[in-house]
């Protein structure tokens, strides 16, 4: 069934957050109301039901302006069902807010609508993220004939306060990759040995306020918001004829919509396409005779991994006797699994700085996507799945855009030289947010995923050839808590023309 929010006014352009914040006009989660508009008209399957949000402050007033960052999803309230759907919403800038459900299927329907955060919070948020090297990173130099080492800073954007002199500058202009550390007064740049970041957090308090800190709490933080009428609302079977198959998913360019729709159970059920579910003999006859390039972060890793298990795949040991190999602390950055019987390959590498892992990871083991996809033959035998999110949230949003710009130039390279690559860039996911603590919000808040989410869907939205892997509705309404280590996530994603594979992973972590 084609979704009907297709045929609804498309929301408007996000509101421009330059307003002054006033702490006593913040919207209050207890006061702000949620009204189901038609509440009374009979509602069936592929109806659009729309909500009625309004803001009002701790005083109970209106508010008039927007930019609140709500979570909206529908859930059925037939646990045996298990069917939940996002909601689409628009703010009119002005305090009130527009929540769209498409209704897919029947039965009783309840609305879940969360007050991530405030406008008020959101405009801290978003003058932090334009704050570069809040994240502090370290590279060891060594000296190999002393075999002294230096622990110097490094930064992920420009330090204009480091003089050139003072300045190892490992950045590359051409993929628009920025590393930079100071330089140790005894050794040269080429000493760098490895990296990590400091797992020590608690510089960013000191760029908001007492005042502000408060925003970032309870009750103004990730709050579920009052629902009225509470009962469930009835959707019937529609009337319409509809057609009984939708075509099947293909992987085309055409269906990177295809994330528009509803879990049933633990499979992804699109409304523009068929998903199919594989089997395990379907995903191996799937893949056979293909090599998969997975290059990213750790949550297109644990992709791998569930593949790994599936197929089954097994390390290529003359690439893991190979002096690119490497393994840090048991922890596997670069890897090649392989299966001799179905001739599959699977090989993940991890992105190059900015890297948020607390471990020492060696410095020339990463390579930039650009590299990586200039360096691939490609072909129809060829999938490449691209994730580059998760580590640059705490980024100026300017860093990702010009690092996926130029990724997106060398897919074009790619594309062209090699006819037939199957190439799919994966958006982000709601995040995990340990314990509540102030740093992860303010570092790694879900709007500050979602950003990153809106650049790489406008990037990649019309580029021939690419597919665009939105997993963020996926992520909005999964059942239960939105935790890394609390669910299980079943992630729906395009592999090659051989249409949709589900494969199950748990949630991703960091």
């Amino acid at each position: 069934m084609v979704s009907k929010l297709r045929l609804i006014q498309p929301p408007v352009q996000p509101c421009l957050l330059n307003y002054s914040i006033h702490f006593d006009q913040t919207t209050y989660p207890t006061y702000t109301e949620v009204v189901v508009l038609n509440r009374d008209r009979l509602y069936r399957k592929g109806d659009v039901l729309t909500v009625k949000v309004v803001a009002r402050d701790k005083k109970r007033r209106l508010k008039t302006y927007g930019g609140d960052f709500f979570r909206a999803r529908l859930v059925s309230s037939d646990r045996s069902l298990q069917a939940s759907s996002a909601g689409h919403v628009t703010d009119h800038c002005n305090g009130t807010y527009t929540v769209q459900f498409q209704l897919y299927w029947v039965g009783g329907v309840s609305i879940k609508i969360q007050l991530v955060h405030p406008g008020e919070a959101v405009r801290i948020l978003q003058s932090l993220q334009q704050v570069p090297n809040k994240r502090d990173f370290y590279c060891i130099f060594g000296d190999l004939k002393t075999k002294g080492q230096y622990t110097q800073q490094c930064f992920s954007s420009n330090n204009p306060s480091l003089p050139p002199h003072r300045k190892c500058d490992f950045s590359k202009a051409e993929v628009n990759g920025t590393w930079i550390c100071e330089k140790p007064e005894k050794l040269p740049c080429s000493a760098i040995t490895k990296c990590r970041c400091s797992p020590d957090m608690s510089r960013i308090r000191g760029l908001v306020s007492q005042e502000e800190i408060k925003l970032f709490q309870k009750p103004y933080l990730e709050m579920e918001l009052e629902v009225d009428p509470k009962e469930p609302i009835r959707v019937l079977e529609t009337e319409q004829p509809t057609p009984e198959h939708l075509p099947a998913c293909t992987g085309n360019t055409r269906e990177s919509g295809a994330s528009l729709g509803h879990w049933s159970g633990k499979v992804w059920k699109s409304a523009v396409c068929n998903v199919r579910v594989f089997t395990k003999e379907d995903i191996r006859q799937c893949l056979a005779n293909k090599t998969v390039y997975i290059h990213g972060d750790s949550t297109v890793r644990q992709w791998s991994e569930r593949l790994e298990n599936v197929v089954p795949l097994y390390y290529d040991k003359r690439t893991a006797d190979s002096p690119v190999f490497r393994v840090q602390n048991n922890y596997k950055w670069f890897r090649v699994r392989s299966n001799n019987q179905w001739n599959i390959t699977v090989r993940f590498r991890f992105h190059n700085f900015p890297i948020e892992t607390h471990t020492w990871i060696n410095f020339h083991d990463y390579r930039y996507a650009d590299d990586e996809l200039d360096a691939t033959q490609g072909g129809p035998n060829t999938v490449i799945v691209l994730s580059l999110w998760a580590h640059f949230v705490a980024e100026p949003l300017d860093l990702i855009q010009s690092r996926l710009y130029a990724i997106r130039g060398a897919t074009h390279r790619l594309l062209r030289r090699s006819p037939g690559t199957r190439v799919f860039v994966r958006t982000g996911t709601t995040r995990e947010h340990k314990k509540g603590k102030l740093e992860y919000y303010l570092l790694h808040s879900d709007w500050m995923a979602y950003q990153i989410t809106e650049v790489i869907r406008e990037l990649f939205r019309d580029v021939p050839d690419v597919v665009v892997l939105d997993t963020w509705d996926m992520s909005v309404v999964s059942q239960g808590k939105t935790t890394f280590t609390q669910i299980k996530q079943w992630w729906t994603i395009y592999l090659t023309g051989c249409s949709l594979i589900s494969v199950q992973t748990k949630r991703f972590e960091m």
